[in-house]
Formats: C-alpha cells, sequence, structure tokens
C-alpha cells in the first residue's frame, strides 16, 4: 500500500490522534495502579475514548486523502504501545481480581514485537506490510475485552463483565495467533518466489 502525499504535514489530524492515543498511556497505568473502584472507571473511559480515536484516525486518513507515510508507521505503533501496557499492567499484581493471564500477555505482546519487526525489515526495503482484516478484528476485540476486564473492577462493574471480557481476550489471541501465522506464511512465500 502507497503513503499518500509527503508534503503534507506530519501533524494531520489522523497523525495527532494517533499521538493522544500514546499520551493516554501513562494516565490509563496510573489509574489502573491506584486499584480504586472510581479510577479503574476513569481507566476505562480513557482506554475506550483511546479505542475509539484508533478507529477514527484510519476513517479520516481515508475519506480526507490525509495518509502519510509516517502516518503509517505511527497508527499501529501507537495501537500495540496502548494495548501492550495495558495488557501487562493487568497482569501484574496490582490487579487482582480483575486482571489478565500472564500467560495470555506474553503471548500477545511476543506476536506485536514479531510483526513489527518483520514490517521494520521490509520497511527498510521500500516493501509495506499491510494490516489485514484479521488483524484489525484482532485489534477490535482486544479493546472490547480490555475494556469490559477495566470496567469489571470499577463502581458499576461485575464479575460477569470479567469473564465476558477474558473470553472476548481469549478470541482476540486466537485472531492475534492466526494473522501472525498469515503475515509470517505471506512473508515466507514472497521471499520464496523471488
Amino acid at each position: 500500500m502507497r503513503s499518500g502525499d509527503e508534503r503534507t504535514s506530519v501533524w494531520t489530524v489522523p497523525n495527532r490522534l494517533s499521538f493522544v492515543r500514546i499520551v493516554f498511556i501513562p494516565a490509563i497505568i496510573y489509574l489502573i495502579w491506584r486499584q480504586e473502584k472510581l479510577s479503574l472507571l476513569f481507566a476505562c473511559f480513557l482506554f475506550v475514548l483511546a479505542g475509539i480515536t484508533d478507529g477514527l484516525d484510519g476513517l479520516i486518513a481515508r475519506r480526507l486523502g490525509m495518509k502519510t507515510r509516517f502516518g503509517l508507521y505511527l497508527d499501529p505503533i501507537a495501537d500495540k504501545l496502548l494495548i501492550s501496557c495495558v495488557l501487562i499492567t493487568l497482569s501484574s499484581d496490582w490487579c487482582r481480581g480483575f486482571g489478565v493471564p500472564l500467560w495470555v500477555t506474553l503471548l500477545m505482546v511476543s506476536r506485536e514485537f514479531l510483526i513489527n519487526g518483520l514490517r521494520s525489515f521490509y520497511a527498510v526495503g521500500g516493501t509495506t506490510l499491510s494490516s489485514s482484516f484479521v488483524g484489525k478484528l484482532k485489534t477490535t476485540l482486544q479493546i472490547v475485552g480490555i475494556s469490559c476486564v477495566l470496567f469489571s473492577g470499577s463502581l458499576y462493574g461485575s464479575p460477569l463483565f470479567h469473564a465476558a471480557g477474558l473470553i472476548i481476550i481469549y478470541g482476540a489471541l486466537f485472531f492475534s495467533l492466526w494473522s501472525a501465522y498469515r503475515y509470517v506464511h505471506a512473508v515466507f512465500r514472497t521471499d520464496n518466489k523471488r
């Protein structure tokens, strides 16, 4: 996939939305660390808002022709940072009773390192590995599942939200591993044809 006009400013609306996601990360982690029902509600709110910016930045970039090469790299980095940092926090000892199993987090974060490593490697040669539908579905499930887990520890939460969140996260893990397999398979198939 080709990037948009490189004369476009780096500070396009989509890129600003990606930066907002990155800026939200310390605030969300701090609110989770406090382990108070009200702070977890705010953490959930900020995380959902960050998830909405993920959908908005791509939509705006496509509709208004604001795609940039910088944005092609910033958007997935912002996504991976947000989801990985929150998952790692939810797998810590702070989150007893409303956390995420460590093994799930390790698999998901390892997958992100693998795919981003492949993207970076091929980007040096001028090849862009675009996101697939399965990868986007995985990200959507991660955002919904993590939001449910965060909400479960808040003022209005219940164990039902935690159970639902974990089921959705397990679904995201399946699609995470499946999309990783498809990326790696496509890369090796392309290399073998050269």
